[in-house]
């Protein structure tokens, strides 16, 4: 099972988080309507990360796919991946907005503030920012070379990303190619979305109407013969995460992430966000 953030007794951040969500609220009836949009695809954007990265888990358990190093770093790895090779607007879009999100993730929570953060399964939130630049630049120094500029990435590590991405390439198309749909029946995963009411319906509604669940979910139908039936469940948790269950092959996406994301967003208003290159340029081929 892989928790997205660990809440442990971490008062200063859950007082600050809270803080984020009232300020959120106050700002909320301001927002344009071209804010208001932004404000969702940030949220459906980094959830169609976090989902890809837990989809990354499904694949490491019902595969026995091999993972060298860190389970969470080969995930976000994972889902970097499988978002660059899509080679749309749209993914690159999400990318970008999943790097803003983890460094304003990175400022909410602390990360990095306590101890036991260092000792923790995921590295800290902006070194995750960072990675998903490095793999981004390092597929395709052209297009990406301006937003990893925005983030100061040196040119010496934008240089040595490309041998990132290429270890990364080869390992995953080496393992993944073996358990292609082509080769086997697919998968069978249903897809729930359970009610909600109160603050967190708008942000469930948001979530289902985006599309990323059953998008993701049809993905795995078409391209993968897993062993197990998967399910795909969407609902109220009692904190923002998002997780895999290995005992009932399954993929819990928490309302409250949806709802913690539009939150930190809307405290957060850029006034324009960092661009990929090459994202105005692509027709989108994903809808």
């Amino acid at each position: 099972m892989t928790i997205m953030r660990d809440f442990g007794c971490r008062l200063t951040a859950m007082l600050l988080i809270w803080i984020v969500g009232l300020t959120a609220l106050a700002q909320a009836g301001s927002l344009s309507k071209q804010e208001f949009a932004e404000q969702r695809r940030f949220a459906y954007n980094n959830s169609m990360f976090v989902l890809y990265h837990e989809v990354a888990h499904l694949l490491f358990d019902q595969l026995d796919l091999p993972v060298l190093g860190r389970e969470e770093d080969a995930a976000d790895n994972l889902a970097t991946w499988t978002l660059l090779n899509k080679g749309s607007a749209r993914a690159d879009r999400a990318l970008a907005d999943s790097v803003r999100g983890w460094f304003l993730s990175g400022v909410a929570y602390d990360s990095g503030g306590s101890e036991s953060d260092y000792a923790a399964p995921h590295i800290l939130d902006k070194q995750r920012a960072y990675q998903i630049v490095c793999l981004m630049v390092g597929k395709d120094a052209v297009a990406f070379r301006s937003m990893a500029n925005t983030y100061h990435l040196s040119r010496d590590r934008q240089d040595s990303c490309h041998w990132d991405y290429e270890m990364v390439d080869r390992g995953l198309l080496s393992v993944l190619n073996r358990h292609s749909a082509k080769t086997g029946p697919g998968s069978d995963v249903t897809v729930t979305y359970h009610a909600v009411g109160g603050r967190l319906a708008d942000a469930a509604d948001a979530f289902k109407s985006s599309g990323v669940f059953d998008q993701v979910a049809d993905e795995i139908r078409r391209n993968y013969s897993l062993r197990e039936p998967v399910q795909f469940n969407a609902k109220r948790c009692g904190e923002a995460n998002a997780f895999y269950d290995p005992d009932n092959a399954e993929i819990i996406f928490c309302y409250e992430l949806m709802q913690d994301y539009m939150d930190i967003y809307a405290a957060n208003m850029p006034k324009s966000a960092p661009e990929a290159g090459r994202m105005n340029g692509n027709k989108d081929k994903h809808q």
